[in-house]
């Protein structure tokens, strides 16, 4: 049997989802991998993490103190939002494909010239939209491009979460609009519930490693906590470059932990559905229903691994190809990002508001936000249109 390639891994920030990778690369046999070293600027890191000390594993300020006396064949970068493109520039110039967390970086043009610097360096940037790695979603992508459902005709997505106040207060940026003169965005729709919005310009790209580009973009953009710069809540409506309407709902402001996802792919020959009752309850796992009468369940096909990202960017990395999830396809995400940025953020009046919880988490709940989006989700509309009465 062939060995296979040992591989040097370079994990950057583990104290918030990076600890995701540290415990996947230590608690896990994944063959010939190494972690080569740890950057992490939180105070008594061994401390925090003591499995460091227990596996030698040396712990560095910064990426270019790293790569004074070590190298790494794949670096992951789980920092900030307004530290990935200075840090995937510094690793791909020191000879590391590199794994990212999402957003890739903080625009569109620092997302294009991170493009070309892959080019010039010949590494990678895989970027970490989870539902783009998981097996299911790549059949069915498979499936949509082979001709299977026909056209696209519309695609729309409901996936909120709730957020409270220790959400905000964990770091520098939850909520923020900039940060040191950088647009970080950070919202539902950039960052916490980022995915079913990207997942939808993924499997209508032309290629299994493209998403669709949009041709425009708007929506409504809603702020209830007034603790908080950005919005906490979006409608927000698309269309990609062959016209295919896209609709997104999201909010942070919930009584209940969470509200779908729930998805509906409309095609000339059938709908993929997620989360829809049947008659049974919501069945969370993608299943197309033909306009013949059959039905096609993608639960059969196994997911692949928690963090099958990782996963593929190391195979990629020993055999010297692209990850799918590539630069190319978080760039619709990010243009609508920069869209939805030059849209006013209406306040929610503060009679449709309630709060509960505790000083340790406190919750801002927009009063109807279930029924608002639940409804403007099943009609394709936004609150407005639905009569919300949020603004002031």
């Amino acid at each position: 049997m062939k060995d296979r390639k040992s591989v040097k891994i370079l994990l950057i920030g583990i104290g918030g989802y990076g600890i995701n990778y540290l415990k996947e690369l230590t608690e896990k046999d994944l063959g010939a991998v190494v972690i080569e070293g740890v950057c992490e600027v939180m105070p008594e890191v061994y401390e925090q993490f003591p499995v460091l000390k227990e596996k030698n594993i040396p712990v560095f300020q910064t990426p270019e103190e790293f790569y004074k006396k070590h190298m790494a064949d794949l670096a992951v970068v789980s920092t900030p939002i307004h530290l990935h493109y200075s840090q995937i520039k510094t690793c791909l110039s020191k000879g590391s494909n590199v794994l990212c967390e999402k957003p890739v970086c903080t625009s569109v043009k620092g997302a294009k010239e991170l493009i070309e610097l892959e080019r010039e360096t010949g590494h990678f940037v895989a970027v970490g939209y989870q539902l783009n790695y998981s097996r299911d979603v790549l059949q069915m992508k498979k499936d949509i491009l082979s001709g299977l459902f026909g056209r696209p005709v519309q695609m729309k997505a409901l996936h909120a979460m709730k957020r409270g106040s220790a959400y905000y207060k964990r770091n520098s940026w939850a909520g923020k609009i900039m940060v040191n003169d950088c647009g970080v965005h950070d919202s539902p729709f950039n960052n916490a519930c980022a995915h079913q919005f990207q997942v939808m310009t993924f499997l209508l790209g032309s290629k299994m490693d493209e998403a669709a580009m949009l041709s425009k973009v708007t929506g409504e953009l809603y702020r209830a906590n007034p603790g908080i710069e950005n919005y906490d809540t979006a409608s927000v409506k698309g269309e990609t470059a062959d016209g295919v309407p896209i609709y997104y709902y999201t909010t942070h402001n919930l009584e209940r932990k969470s509200f779908g996802p729930v998805s509906e792919y409309r095609f000339e020959l059938g709908t993929i559905y997620y989360g829809k009752d049947f008659g049974d309850g919501p069945v969370n796992e993608y299943v197309a229903v033909m306009n013949n009468g059959t039905s096609i369940s993608y639960g059969r096909i196994s997911k692949g691994e928690r963090m099958q990202k990782l996963y593929d960017a190391i195979e990629s990395t020993r055999d010297r190809n692209h990850p799918v999830c590539t630069i190319s396809c978080a760039i619709p995400h990010l243009e609508a990002v920069e869209e939805l940025s030059m849209l006013p953020i209406v306040p929610v009046s503060e009679g449709m508001i309630k709060w509960f919880g505790d000083e340790d988490d406190r919750y801002c709940c927009i009063k109807n936000a279930e029924e608002v989006l639940e409804q403007c989700y099943l009609n394709q509309l936004m609150p407005k249109e639905s009569g919300a009465g949020w603004s002031k």
